[in-house]
């Protein structure tokens, strides 16, 4: 996903969309323009279609809006950013995780990261 790419609806500079986030299934359909993300600020739908620049779809859309998995948000932070230690960490210090600091509720990430902890 690009890094560094504005919501085209609040505006603000999304660090790092996350698409890795989203099960396989989700990406592709999101990539083949079947489905929209959604913006971890406003929560309102965005394209990435065939990895363009992200887009506001039309006004008359009718797609699915999915949101990011926090399993695998939380399986993702051990191997792509290890000092962060879990999801919550990578929440909490980093610049791109501060984003998704109002994503999910607290309980959530504990469960995600308990989850991913046990052997």
């Amino acid at each position: 996903m690009p890094p560094n790419e504005p919501c085209p609806h609040c505006g603000q500079l999304i660090l790092d969309w996350h698409n890795e986030w989203y099960d396989a299934a989700q990406r592709r359909a999101i990539y083949n323009g079947q489905a929209a993300m959604d913006c971890p600020l406003c929560r309102r739908a965005v394209l990435w279609f065939e990895s363009r620049d992200i887009a506001a779809p039309p006004a008359n859309a009718q797609m699915p809006v999915y949101e990011r998995s926090a399993i695998l948000a939380a399986q993702w932070v051990p191997i792509r950013e290890p000092a962060c230690a879990n999801l919550a960490g990578y929440i909490a210090t980093h610049p791109a995780g501060q984003q998704y600091s109002a994503y999910w509720p607290q309980t959530e990430i504990q469960q995600a990261d308990q989850q991913v902890a046990k052997p």
